[in-house]
């Protein structure tokens, strides 16, 4: 399966690239999701979902829950 994005000026211009991808062939189905323009351009989230993960990252790192780089070395060379 092959995921293509494509950036849209508008919102009017999603018809036009939805009815462009149906053209095209081996394109069984067209998919628009609406949430896509909250993305961060090259990221797979939102703003808020990166956001998310920065404040659960410092909590891990004020409770302790944090391991070095050489402790995550030997973890991955005892697998």
């Amino acid at each position: 399966m092959t995921t293509m994005i494509v950036d849209v000026e508008s919102s009017a211009d999603i018809g036009h690239v939805a009815a462009a991808m149906r053209q095209l062939k081996g394109v069984a189905r067209v998919r628009i999701r609406k949430d896509d323009s909250e993305r961060i351009p090259g990221l797979p989230c939102t703003h808020d979902e990166y956001m998310n993960d920065i404040h659960r990252a410092e909590e891990d790192y004020a409770a302790g829950r944090t391991v070095t780089s050489e402790e995550a070395g030997k973890k991955i060379a005892a697998w």
